[in-house]
Order: C-alpha cells, then structure tokens, then sequence
C-alpha cells in the first residue's frame, strides 16, 4: 500500500493526444462576454494587471475614492481624508500597454478528462479568453505553449492579428514531448527587464523549483492557475483498473473497491493542495485553481474582479 499513499496523482488512463478540440469561434464570442463584464475602466487585472489600475511610480493618477478594506495605504491621500471626515485614497493608472505572456503546459498529463473538458481543453480555452480580454483592452498578449521544451512561443503584440495567430497556436500546435518542465517557458522571462502579467496554466503535478519562480514574481506579476480533474481529487469506487503514467508510460493496476486506497489517495490530493499554496506563498505566486468541471469564464470573471477591487478598482 506504500506506492498509493506516495501515489504522483500523474497516473491516469491515456487520452488520445489531441491537444484540444475547441471551438474558436465560440471562445471569441465567450472572451466577448469576459470583456464586457470585465470593464475597460474597472480591471487593472484580467490575470493581475488589467486596464492599469496598479499603483506605483511613473503612473498617472486616474480617481479618488473613498477607502476600502485591503487599499494600499500608502495611496492615502490625507488632505481630502480631513477635510470629509473619512479616509480616501488615489487610485492611479498605468499609461502604457501592458505586457501579458500566457504560459500554456501541453505535456500529456493535460489530456486527462472527458473529451471536451480536459484540463487542456480548460487550459487553451482559458488562455484564449484571457488573450481576447488583453488585447481588446489595447494590451500586448504573448504565448508560450511548453512541455519540457518550448513547443511554440509568440512574441507579444496586439491587434486582431495577434490574436488570430494565438487562438489558431492553441489550437493547432501539436506536441513533441509528452513531459513537463515549466522552467523551460520562465527563463527568459527572469531576464527580462519590462514588467509583465505572466500567467501559467498547468496542472502543476510536478514540483518547481522556488528559486526561477522567485527571480520571475521579483520582476513580473506571477499567476499560477493550477487545472484539476475531479478524479485527482477522489477515485470513484470501483474494481480493478489499469492505469497508465500519461508522461511516463508506465503501467498499474489498482483496486478502487479499496477504501483504505481511496483515502490515501483524497489525504494526498489535499496534502497536494496545501504544498500547492504553500509554494505559491514563498514565491510570490498568486495561485488560482480551476475545475475542468466549470466552463472558465465564470472563475475568471470572479478571480480578477477580485483582484480589481483589492488593487483600486471600483
């Protein structure tokens, strides 16, 4: 019973590897719908800095308001706060294009779900909404597809163009290697002197190492949105089955009628969880997890609404 209380949750039946079956013309018009939820003027963040509402130097100031709970205090501004008797603060707005890179894992261990809701039918979805929001909002979106080696990457830019180019990459762009290694599609970004969102959507079973994560969210705002089949989380109930490493090749059989195996299984998926956010609390990580149960709009909208109140928006 030791192998399933260490049981790498990478272990499932293969999947055909296509990358992902998607309907483009329907992640256009869903990334539409993102956009307008998502205001131009109320998100400095879709994925961690949309329309610019992040404070710092070199910004121009864009409103006053009244605080709220978790505003920067240091945005103060202490002048109107005596004379209306209540704290306010200045929200400022980044004057040019942000940069966002979108770091898609097409290793084989995403091609594990239901066809249609893979975690790589989540993750090119996923990264298609958020490029249609980038670059509708007049943001430069970038595209790097990795295993363990650069599978295809594109340079930022904006436009209609740019993100035809991108969907078309998500969705036609086979793999060569079935392995993960993210840092492969980071270290250019470690060296790079201009700001970024960068978003990394994998199912991150694999450990990475702190150090590069650290230099990247050191220089760049870092997402990590980590993809999650149901079955990762607890085994249905069942008899024999065999099972496949999907990156590996190797080969097991295990009793799902087994109740001490499925406990195993759901206190490591937790434990897998918790590891999980601990990383991203010692890198500087923003970490987001997405069900492959849910389409990926409604999380995301939820996610960086979020993340706009908190940083100023309205």
């Amino acid at each position: 019973m030791r192998f399933f209380s260490v049981w790498p949750f990478r272990r499932t039946e293969i999947i055909p590897p296509d990358l992902a079956k998607v309907d483009a013309a329907l992640i256009i018009r869903k990334a539409r719908r993102l956009r307008f939820r998502v205001r131009r003027g109320a998100v400095a963040d879709l994925a961690g800095a949309y329309v610019g509402a992040r404070p710092g130097s070199g910004l121009a100031f864009a409103e006053l308001r009244p605080y709220e709970p978790g505003d920067d205090v240091r945005h103060m501004d202490w002048n109107v706060t005596a004379r209306q008797g209540r704290p306010y603060v200045r929200r400022f707005a980044e004057e040019r294009a942000l940069t966002v890179w979108l770091i898609v894992d097409v290793s084989a261990s995403l091609r594990f779900g239901p066809e249609g809701r893979t975690k790589a039918d989540r993750a090119v979805q996923s990264a298609a909404l958020l490029a249609t929001a980038a670059i509708q909002a007049g943001d430069r979106a970038g595209l790097a597809l990795v295993s363990d080696r650069v599978e295809a990457e594109l340079a930022p830019n904006g436009g209609p163009k740019q993100l035809a180019r991108l969907v078309r990459s998500l969705v036609a762009t086979p793999s060569k290697s079935r392995k993960t290694d993210l840092s492969v599609g980071l270290k250019g970004l470690a060296r790079s002197r201009r700001r970024a969102l960068v978003i990394v959507l994998s199912d991150f079973l694999t450990p990475e190492p702190a150090p590069l994560w650290k230099t990247v969210a050191r220089r760049h705002d870092v997402i990590a949105v980590r993809l999650i089949e149901p079955r990762e989380e607890a085994l249905p109930r069942s008899g024999l089955v065999d099972l496949i490493d999907a990156e590996l090749g190797t080969r097991r059989t295990v009793d799902l009628g087994s109740k001490r195996l499925r406990d195993a299984y759901a206190e490591a998926a937790r434990t897998r969880s918790a590891e999980f956010r601990r990383w991203c609390g010692t890198c500087g990580v923003t970490g987001l997890d997405l069900s492959t149960v849910e389409d990926p709009l409604a999380p995301l909208i939820r996610f960086f609404t979020r993340r706009a109140r908190r940083r100023g928006g309205p």
